[in-house]
């Protein structure tokens, strides 16, 4: 019985922290860098709510808009997601993998880009999902 009460408490401890993670900041609040970012792309009335979240050592940003699109920045204002069910801006695709899609996947639209350090995944609206290494080459489909 004591280990149990161990492990919940424990376990509860874990749970607080993540959800103590995650806070609503004023846009004011947003680094310089990442606010002109996300002005360059849209206006600041579209903008419903930020919340900032520790990752690691650095700050992460995320705006959620009013057509329901999200934006992930990292305090560099280093980009690194957008998703809308509807579809994403294609500014925030590289070139090279837009292309891809098109050509190869004409009838479908990008509604999840993430950018990561060592690859970038692509989830259609179709549900399918595409991985690219960082420079933008297909490498395989991920279901």
């Amino acid at each position: 019985m004591k280990r149990f009460s161990i492990v919940a408490i424990l376990l509860c401890a874990l749970t607080l922290s993540i959800f103590a993670a995650t806070k609503p900041v004023a846009f004011q609040n947003v680094p310089e860098l990442v606010q002109q970012a996300v002005l360059a792309n849209f206006q600041q009335d579209q903008i419903q709510f930020i919340t900032s979240k520790k990752e690691y050592r650095n700050y992460e940003y995320e705006f959620v808009l009013k057509d329901g699109t999200t934006l992930k920045y990292d305090a560099k204002a280093k980009f690194r997601r957008v998703k809308n069910k509807n579809g994403v801006k294609e500014v925030f695709l590289p070139e090279n993998i837009l292309q891809y899609v098109r050509q190869t996947f004409p009838n479908t639209v990008v509604t999840d880009y993430k950018k990561e350090s060592y690859r970038q995944k692509v989830k259609l609206d179709d549900q399918m999902g595409l991985v690219f290494d960082k420079r933008g080459k297909f490498m395989h489909i991920d279901f």
